[in-house]
This record gives C-alpha cells, sequence and structure tokens, in this order.
C-alpha cells in the first residue's frame, strides 16, 4: 500500500522541474521573487516542493551563507486565525532560530513578532465565513448566473455578522494597535540585511487551492504589504483555476460585463515565474506505476539500485518508459521477486488505458493501485482468489467508463436469459482478430502484455494488432453488443490482457457492488423481464423502441411497477445513460408510469440532467399534472431557457 501523503522521494521524473525551480531560486538577481507551481489537484504539487526544499537545505554554505525554508499551509489556519499574521509568525519564528538569542538581531526579531501580533483581527465563527463563502463558489461553479448573487448573499451575511461582533467587542477596554504596513515592511527589510548567514528566505506555500475566498487573498496580500523584500522567495503550490476563481468570488464587483472576472489578471500580476506540471504521459504512467510496484516489493537497496537506473533512462529520453519487466529484470537479475514480476504484467497491460483515462494523474493511479490491492487482501481475507491482472481490467471499466462495467455486470447477470451465449469471448474476439484461445494465455503462463512504448518484457516490439473496424463482422454477435464494442474504448479495452471470455467474473463484481445497481435483485426477476430491463438500456433506439412496444402489450399488470423500478434505478445511477431514454419512451407508451417516474427525475440535479432534458420534454405525457410540475420547475431554472423553447416544439 502507498501513502497519499506528499513525500520527497521523486517517483515522478520532476527533476527538469526541480532545476528550473532551484536555478530560480538561487539567482539574488531575480529576488525578491513570488513563483507559481500550478497543476490540478493530485498532480505531485506538494511532493515537488518538498523535493525543492529538501534541495534548497541541502546546498552547501558559500561566501553569502545559506538557504532558510519555511513550510506554510494556510489552510490549517483557516477559521481560527488570521492569517496574514499566521504566514508572518511562521517566517519570523524560522528566523528566531537563525540568530543569537541574546544579539542585537535576535532583539529586532521579537519586535517585529510583537508587532505581528497586532496583525491580527477578532476570528468570525466558522458559519460567518466558510458557509456564505463556500455557497457562493458551489453556486458559480454549477451555474454560473448565479454567482453574483450568491456571492451578494454571502457578503451581506459575513458584514451582518461582523456588524453583530463589533457591536459585541464595543463594550472592550483595550483595542490591538494597528501596524503601519510600510513601518513593518522597513524593519523586517532591515533585519533580512543584517543576517549576513542567510542567502535568502524561501517560503514555501501550500494548499491555498483548498482555502476560502478571503483567505487565497489575505495570502498574498501578506506577501505582498508585508514580507516581500530583499533575499526573499515564495513559492506558491495551486490549481490556478481554483485560486482564479476565490479571487473572482472575494471580488465579486470587480466582473466584467457581469461574466468573467480579474482573477487571471491578479494571478498573472502576482507570479513572476510560473512552474506548470504536466500531466503524465502513457510512458510516464506507466514508469510510476511499476516504480510504485517496485517499492511495494523490493529491498531498500535493491530499490536504489532500480531507482537510479530510471533516473538514468528518463535523463537520456523523458518521454520514453523508463521501467517495465524487462528494464527491471537487467537491474535485478535473478533476485527479482516472482510478486514483482506478475505485478509488473498487468501493470503493463493496463497503464496505457488507465494513464489517459485518469489524466495522468498521480493520485488517481496510485489509488487505483490502494483499492486493488486492497481488494485482493480482502478477498484473501475471505478464502477466495482473484487474479490480479483480471481484476486490474475491470477496475480499469469501473473507475473510468461506469455505465460500461453496469452494462458488463447486467449482460454477465443475465447469462443464458440473454440469448447472446458466450458475448463477451466473441467481443473479444472481434477485437483482437483472433480466436479466444488464442488470446488467452495457458493456465500457468503469464500473458505477454505490450507496454505503452511497445516494448514487452524484454524489450522487443510488438506486432500491432488490426482494431475491430479493421475485422469483418464476427459472427454470434448481436446488434447491442457490438455497437458497445465498436466504440473506441471499449475496443481498446477488449483487446487488453488476459481475455475475459469464458471466466466466472462473480466474484470480481463483489468488490464493486457499491458502484452498482439492480445487484442480486435481478436474480429474482423472471427471464422475460430482465430480458426487457436490458433491451430498455440499448443504446440501439430500434431496439430499445422494440421493447417499449413489447413492454406496453405483454408486461402483466402485477410486474409492470417491477420492470419501472428496476430501469428507475438505472437512471439513478447514470442519469445521462441510455436508461433515461428507455424510460421516457416506456413513460410515453404508458402515461400511467408518469407520477413514479417524475418522482425519481425531481431529485436528480439539473445541471447532471441535462443532457437528457430535451428528450424528457420531448416523450413525457404533459397531460399528467405531475409531468406539467415537473416541466415548469425545469423552465424555472436560470438554464432552462431551452425547456421552454422545446415545450413550444412539442405542443405545435
Amino acid at each position: 500500500m502507498w501513502s497519499d501523503s506528499e513525500t520527497d522521494l521523486d517517483l515522478l521524473g520532476f527533476d527538469f522541474l526541480v532545476d528550473e525551480m532551484v536555478v530560480a531560486l538561487t539567482q539574488p538577481r531575480l529576488l525578491p521573487l513570488t513563483m507559481g507551481v500550478t497543476g490540478g489537484w493530485g498532480s505531485g504539487k506538494s511532493s515537488l516542493l518538498k523535493i525543492v526544499a529538501a534541495e534548497l537545505a541541502g546546498l552547501p554554505d558559500d561566501e553569502t551563507g545559506h538557504f532558510v525554508v519555511v513550510s506554510f499551509s494556510p489552510w490549517q489556519y483557516e477559521g481560527y486565525e488570521d492569517i496574514k499574521a499566521a504566514l508572518t509568525e511562521a517566517v519570523l519564528a524560522r528566523l528566531q532560530q537563525e540568530v543569537e538569542a541574546d544579539g542585537p538581531q535576535a532583539e529586532r526579531v521579537g519586535r517585529l513578532r510583537r508587532m505581528a501580533t497586532s496583525l491580527r483581527r477578532p476570528v468570525r465563527m466558522l458559519v460567518g465565513t466558510a458557509l456564505p463563502a463556500g455557497a457562493a463558489i458551489a453556486a458559480g461553479a454549477v451555474e454560473p448566473a448565479l454567482a453574483d448573487t450568491a456571492s451578494m448573499f454571502a457578503q451581506g451575511m459575513v458584514g451582518s455578522m461582523e456588524s453583530s461582533q463589533d457591536s459585541a467587542g464595543d463594550s472592550s477596554d483595550e483595542e490591538p494597535q494597528p501596524v503601519a504596513a510600510g513601518a513593518f515592511r522597513q524593519q523586517f527589510a532591515e533585519l533580512m540585511e543584517s543576517l549576513h548567514e542567510v542567502r535568502a528566505v524561501i517560503v514555501m506555500i501550500d494548499d491555498l487551492d483548498r482555502c476560502l475566498p478571503h483567505t487565497v487573498v489575505d495570502t498574498f496580500e501578506a506577501i505582498r504589504l508585508f514580507l516581500n523584500v530583499d533575499k526573499s522567495a515564495f513559492v506558491i503550490a495551486a490549481h490556478a483555476e481554483v485560486v482564479q476563481a476565490a479571487i473572482d468570488q472575494r471580488y465579486p464587483g470587480l466582473r466584467r460585463s457581469g461574466t468573467s472576472g480579474l482573477g487571471a489578471e491578479y494571478l498573472e500580476k502576482m507570479l513572476q515565474v510560473e512552474i506548470n506540471i504536466p500531466a503524465l504521459s502513457a510512458p510516464e504512467a506507466e514508469t510510476y506505476m511499476h516504480l510504485l510496484l517496485s517499492e511495494l516489493h523490493l529491498s531498500q537497496d535493491q530499490f536504489t539500485a532500480v531507482k537510479a537506473a530510471v533516473d538514468q533512462r528518463r535523463r537520456g529520453s523523458a518521454l520514453g518508459v523508463a521501467l517495465n519487466v524487462g528494464m527491471a529484470a537487467d537491474s535485478l537479475g535473478p533476485e527479482m521477486p516472482p510478486e514483482l514480476y506478475q505485478d509488473m504484467m498487468w501493470a503493463a497491460a493496463v497503464a496505457p488505458v488507465l494513464g489517459s483515462g485518469l489524466r495522468g494523474n498521480p493520485r488517481q493511479i496510485k489509488r487505483f493501485l490502494n483499492t486493488l490491492k486492497l481488494r485482493l487482501a480482502g478477498a484473501e481475507r475471505r478464502g477466495t482468489t482473484l487474479d490480479a491482472a483480471v481484476l486490474a481490467k475491470l477496475m480499469v471499466l469501473e473507475t473510468q467508463y461506469l455505465s460500461d462495467f453496469q452494462r458488463l455486470f447486467d449482460w454477465q447477470s443475465a447469462g443464458p436469459v440473454s440469448g447472446r451465449g458466450d458475448w463477451l469471448a466473441a467481443a473479444e474476439q472481434r477485437s483482437r482478430g483472433t480466436g479466444v484461445d488464442e488470446a488467452d494465455p495457458a493456465p500457468n503462463e503469464a500473458p505477454e502484455a505490450p507496454s505503452a512504448s511497445g516494448a514487452r518484457d524484454g524489450g522487443r516490439g510488438a506486432a500491432r494488432r488490426p482494431s475491430s473496424r479493421e475485422m469483418a463482422p464476427a459472427g454470434g454477435l448481436d446488434e447491442e453488443v457490438r455497437t458497445w464494442a465498436e466504440q473506441l474504448h471499449i475496443d481498446a479495452w477488449l483487446r487488453m490482457e488476459p481475455a475475459l471470455g469464458g471466466k466466472d467474473l462473480g466474484p470480481y463484481f463483489t468488490f464493486a457492488r457499491a458502484k452498482l445497481t439492480l445487484g442480486a435483485n435481478t436474480a429474482l426477476l423472471s427471464a422475460h423481464i430482465q430480458e426487457l430491463l436490458g433491451r430498455l438500456q440499448s443504446d440501439v433506439a430500434s431496439r430499445r423502441r422494440a421493447a417499449v412496444r413489447q413492454a406496453a402489450e405483454s408486461v402483466a399488470s402485477a410486474d409492470l411497477p417491477t420492470l419501472v423500478d428496476h430501469l428507475l434505478q438505472a437512471v439513478m445511477h447514470d442519469p445521462a445513460g441510455a436508461a433515461t431514454d428507455g424510460v421516457a419512451e416506456l413513460c410515453e407508451r404508458i402515461p400511467a408510469i408518469a407520477p413514479v417516474v417524475c418522482e425519481r427525475l425531481r431529485v436528480i440535479p439539473f445541471e447532471i440532467l441535462r443532457p437528457k432534458i430535451t428528450t424528457l420534454v420531448r416523450r413525457l405525457p404533459e397531460a399528467d399534472p405531475t409531468v406539467s410540475a415537473l416541466l415548469d420547475g425545469w423552465e424555472a431554472n436560470p438554464s432552462g431557457g431551452f425547456v421552454r423553447a422545446a415545450r413550444q416544439r412539442g405542443r405545435h
């Protein structure tokens, strides 16, 4: 298992980013400097800061002294501490360690710390800051038209609470004396100039993108007003778009024409240098997965040797695979653990699809591996044996294409009832261009899976397999399965090792039951209802509408509520899926089910259901009062203008 915490061990190949940052931060002519490290959540920003901090701290002293590194997370102080004061205190407390206890510099630091105390302002209750501001951000993210209204509401709530707190505090005999920003800044600059053994103070600010808007702005203000002097640098790691949105929410009055704010320009002015962390490419994701697995299975000495070889390969080719099973064997020889070999084989098979599907996000890749290892351990505890390669392939579909994973489960559960036979084996045969027996490795033989670079365990080239579109249609595939299999992502998944046709996948679905709908209840349905239920969720319109006609003509009144309930469970699970089309068409044909359908649809957020709303407006029987009320609610939504137009077209 792997911790989700930041680390100073570089498994992501960040050395080129580390070099860029260290060079900039050690150039006296660039100071004072504010540097931004930007990237999405889970991209490795915190780890990069930790690696750079260790690099700076390890630089040898020279005639200009050494670097002092201060780590600060405004998020940890939010809600109970003034951020300006907290940041200033963190810097001064660290500088206190650099001066003699009884010297004149210690007296300067002490005086500045006392001045910093007066920067503190009364801390508002959490309900007065986090809730209103958070509501403003959430409203703006879900529906931009609500952003200004929500911001005004939030400001009104906070202002009202501030007035109440000010009135309650009028009886206080003492008020902290305000600090002149210029005076504090001047004395801080003089202190920095007097520290001859300090080359520069580097402040690493992390987690800013977790903070509320006022905290984001206060952090930048503390840097600008008090601390940004010679021999200082600030490195801010954050998701740029989140910080920009926070600034826009903090200053809604600066929006241009009521829409776009100035957050991006504000950030651009504050950051002199920006380091952007790129998403991992497929080869980089494969290398990262193999490094994590190596760290899990190898001794410290073995892992150090493997890591050194990876670093060497990365210097030669930064964009290629730097570790696979063959490269690991070159470093370890006969000492390579069998468990590592097996894990690296399935990792090589899933890495290309997994890396692209998770957008090259290291945290998501690590969580995928942790979930897989937890499921394997849980199965072992229950006395169940799972094949890690099969589990990994199924989890790729589960984590990236849940509706397709649900469909796989539904078809597998239907079994002979579906009349499709071994449809999965036939679909794999179509995509692979080979018989299932050829694609499925021998029982004790590891699958020969290509890596993202096209290399196999020994680095040999792999012949390209034809895609399903290059193969003649395979017999045994009905229209729905063929349509499903011809999707590009499903075609790639079907060609992934190992082949699953003919395997009992029931034990694997057990560990994903929290994400699946219908579940074991479908086993209690008649074969006829199960077959209709599957066809009503078909992406093939003709197949789905034929099922609607058949349901209207042949389903007994006692069975209809069961069919509708299961179909609506699928809608709630994936509102943008084909089940929503099926329920709309069924409701059009059988208007009596409209009340229960509308009751379920009403709880689904407008924006989630939006891709299907036009279809629902066209199909649902508006003569029913529950349908009319539902459509009125959608039309009243700030983004519901198209609902009104669709209703008008339907009336004509």
